[in-house]
């Protein structure tokens, strides 16, 4: 027999983990007093990710949300913010996902990158960022907002549902050293052939290189630093497309491998 949650964060928490469960529209409120708080958002986050896992999570890479002034108006926030992709969350491009198994998926097309080696502490720049990553890749970020109303949406619940990160694809990976910088490389987004959407690399924090050191430096003041093997997906180059079955989605990113996605 379990404890009954005994906390706020452990409340949430828990909501949050039953609405997952029964497959129920994003609709819960934050406590009271508690809708602009980040730190109780990332406190209900790693409350909530053993719930998920069915035990202690493994965390095998970090989704860099909102970092766009399109995404950030999107969601009604005007800030990055942080979740965690779980193990067996990952799926190596060409990809077929079955889109009954989301309450509503949706994709985010972005640029991720493997970690190689630890962090040092404190705060890096974009271009030492980059010296700890050995592979970059196109990539689409699963997101599942489960039907959420944006014009009644918090960052902090935004955040305390993992940012609502349901995996990655990941094209095929480039060496890191050979690719040179991040910074404006254009990306087009393709369904079915047909080109959906455009941007720039810049629009991501203006180089995803300084996503990813916002990152290292965000982990590191929480104790759960980046480590090898860790794969970032460092924020959507256009904003999200919810998807159907049946369709095929194809994201070029300049000087990338293209990343593929088929929905069943």
């Amino acid at each position: 027999m379990t404890d009954a949650p005994n906390t706020d964060v452990e409340v949430f928490a828990k909501a949050i983990a039953e609405r997952h469960r029964n497959r129920e529209r994003f609709t819960l409120e934050a406590p009271t007093g508690r809708a602009g708080d980040l730190a109780f958002g990332y406190a209900a986050q790693a409350a909530l990710l053993p719930l998920l896992a069915g035990g202690p999570p493994q965390i095998v890479g970090w989704k860099i949300g909102l970092t766009t002034k399109r995404m950030q108006q999107m969601c009604g926030v005007d800030e990055p913010i942080v979740g965690a992709v779980l193990a067996g969350r990952i799926h190596p491009a060409p990809a077929r996902v079955a889109v009954a198994a989301y309450v509503r998926l949706g994709v985010e097309s972005e640029i991720a990158l493997r970690i190689a080696r630890p962090f040092p502490d404190g705060e890096v720049s974009p271009e030492e960022a980059l010296a700890h990553v050995d592979q970059v890749c196109a990539a689409f970020e699963l997101v599942d907002d489960s039907g959420a109303d944006y014009a009644h949406l918090s960052a902090m619940t935004l955040v305390a549902d993992n940012a609502w990160n349901a995996g990655l694809v990941l094209g095929p990976p480039g060496d890191a050293a050979g690719t040179g910088g991040l910074a404006g490389r254009k990306g087009v987004l393709r369904r079915g052939g047909e080109v959906v959407d455009e941007g720039s690399s810049s629009d991501v924090l203006g180089d995803p290189a300084r996503a990813l050191a916002w990152l290292a430096a965000h982990l590191a003041r929480a104790g759960q630093p980046l480590r090898p093997g860790q794969w970032v997906s460092t924020g959507s180059i256009v904003p999200t497309k919810f998807v159907e079955s049946g369709q095929a989605w194809r994201f070029e990113v300049e000087g990338l491998a293209p990343v593929e996605l088929a929905l069943d």
